[in-house]
């Protein structure tokens, strides 16, 4: 009795690439971007030139949306490796690479951040304050938006400024304080600044709040009933505590005659 041929051996399934050839292609060109753009600039170099001041804020948007693509790409493949037959080796290098890529964006994410705060300060140091106007004896106002300053904008204030002078941003009062309470003012949301307005740092932060179109008021010395001394008071001006009790007392009338 003659046994039944063997059936023919079925090919072995062809692993898939962890790479695709135009994956390679992108993945070289979004490098490329990288390695042009991440180049050392310093604030000196950007208040001589408006160009590379220009330049760099493009250089910084490539930088990070190159650095986004490379970072998808990533995430994709491994998406697309892990639903299929891949091997578990090919999906752990993956893994891996699609980590580093995360990586590296959160580093591009540090430097555009550093380099937008380079930029501020350089504009900064170019414009000079220009907005306010003067308001009485030694006291000078800035309308701005007419808005708060957001808690955000404080803290890239700060880096800021510790970049630019190389210490820390003298905030003497944030909100509400026992002094304001004391003159009658409603200093919610409010910032003060122990700097003068006329000096090197004054002149900075008040270029700073109107380039960003924060309000801001500017004390040269003490004002009876407004300023215990020299400072800048970033934000709009603060109602009196009692004007606005007697508003909320009329209200109050007004629901309940």
């Amino acid at each position: 009795m003659r046994l039944p041929a063997p059936a023919p051996a079925q090919p072995a399934a062809k692993p898939e690439p962890l790479n695709t050839p135009e994956e390679l292609e992108a993945d070289a060109i979004d490098n490329e971007i990288l390695m042009r753009t991440m180049h050392s600039v310093s604030v000196d170099d950007l208040e001589t030139s408006a160009t590379l001041r220009d330049s760099t804020e493009l250089d910084a948007r490539e930088m990070l949306d190159a650095a986004q693509r490379l970072a998808d790409r990533g995430d994709r493949r491994l998406q697309r490796l892990t639903a299929g037959s891949a091997p578990a080796d090919t999906i752990t290098a993956a893994r891996e690479e699609a980590a580093r890529r995360r990586h590296t964006l959160d580093l591009v994410n540090d430097r555009v951040a550093m380099l937008s705060e380079l930029i501020e300060m350089a504009r900064a140091d170019e414009d000079g304050p220009s907005g306010a106007r003067r308001i009485g004896f030694g006291a000078f106002r800035y309308d701005g938006s007419g808005r708060l300053i957001r808690p955000t904008e404080v803290a890239t204030l700060s880096a800021a400024f510790q970049r630019k002078f190389l210490k820390p941003l003298p905030v003497s009062a944030w909100g509400e304080t026992a002094t304001h309470e004391l003159l009658g003012f409603d200093h919610r949301g409010r910032v003060d600044v122990a700097v003068g307005p006329d000096g090197a740092e004054g002149r900075w932060i008040r270029a700073w709040l109107e380039h960003s179109r924060i309000p801001y008021y500017a004390f040269r010395t003490a004002l009876l009933g407004s300023s215990t001394g020299p400072h800048i008071h970033i934000g709009p001006g603060s109602a009196r505590i009692r004007t606005l009790s007697r508003l909320s007392g009329r209200s109050a009338r007004s629901r309940n005659p």
